[in-house]
């Protein structure tokens, strides 16, 4: 393992919070994601300050509109360079390939990582917002769109990704990480750090077993130890 693949998701309003539980965990994570309850109440302030670590960036706001709409969006993400940001694959092609000359065009070297299915959901949920195609084999389609749109990875729960890693090339972002004796909280398919790893995860998004934790920083050791 040439890299620490451990980004810890930053979920909070409070900027001194999260730079505080940073400077904890620092040694043991690869890198820092932020999504909507950062960005929306702390924005690119907040973001600005989170750089100053020197880790790498994982902006996930899981862009979802008309095209034009998350093409423009997508442009101010990437002028703050991010080393990954998310779309909603389901947003279809049009989407997604204005998306990829929106990167282009830009020049960036940001991956543009396409979300599959939310790890929140079960065949029971989708099926209720009128998706007949279990989990499974929505995964499966939705990484063939993001392949043939040139994306550079998708976000799966960890159940799926050596399915999606024989099949695709393409890289795969792993959120569901959860310790072997932690609750899985609202994660319903999830696996720990070793697992997911050993399964062909590229990154591991890890948030409340580590933030969450009587001492993030013996959690973020701990998990970082059990993938040496």
């Amino acid at each position: 393992m040439t890299r620490n693949p451990i980004f810890c998701a930053i979920d909070t309003n409070d900027i001194n919070k999260a730079t505080s539980l940073l400077t904890e965990i620092a040694p043991y994570i690869g890198g820092i994601k932020v999504g909507l309850e950062f960005f929306t109440s702390l924005g690119i302030k907040g973001i600005q300050e989170i750089k100053k670590f020197n880790k790498p960036l994982f902006i996930d706001l899981k862009l979802y509109d008309i095209p034009n709409t998350v093409a423009a969006a997508l442009k101010n993400i990437l002028a703050l360079k991010p080393e990954y940001t998310t779309l909603h694959i389901s947003g279809g092609r049009r989407m997604l390939e204005n998306c990829v000359k929106e990167k282009i065009k830009a020049n960036s070297s940001t991956k543009l990582i396409g979300v599959t299915m939310l790890t929140s959901f079960d065949d029971k949920e989708i099926n209720e917002i009128g998706i007949d195609r279990n989990v499974v084999e929505n995964v499966n389609l939705l990484s063939g769109l993001a392949e043939s749109c040139k994306l550079d990875g998708i976000v799966c729960s960890p159940h799926e990704i050596s399915y999606i890693k024989s099949k695709f090339k393409l890289e795969v972002i792993a959120p569901g990480i959860r310790m072997s004796d932690s609750q899985t909280d609202d994660q319903k398919r999830t696996l720990t750090a070793k697992e997911a790893l050993k399964a062909g995860a590229d990154i591991l998004v890890i948030g409340r077993p580590i933030t969450q934790a009587d001492s993030p920083s013996d959690a973020a050791r701990s998990i970082y130890e059990s993938i040496q």
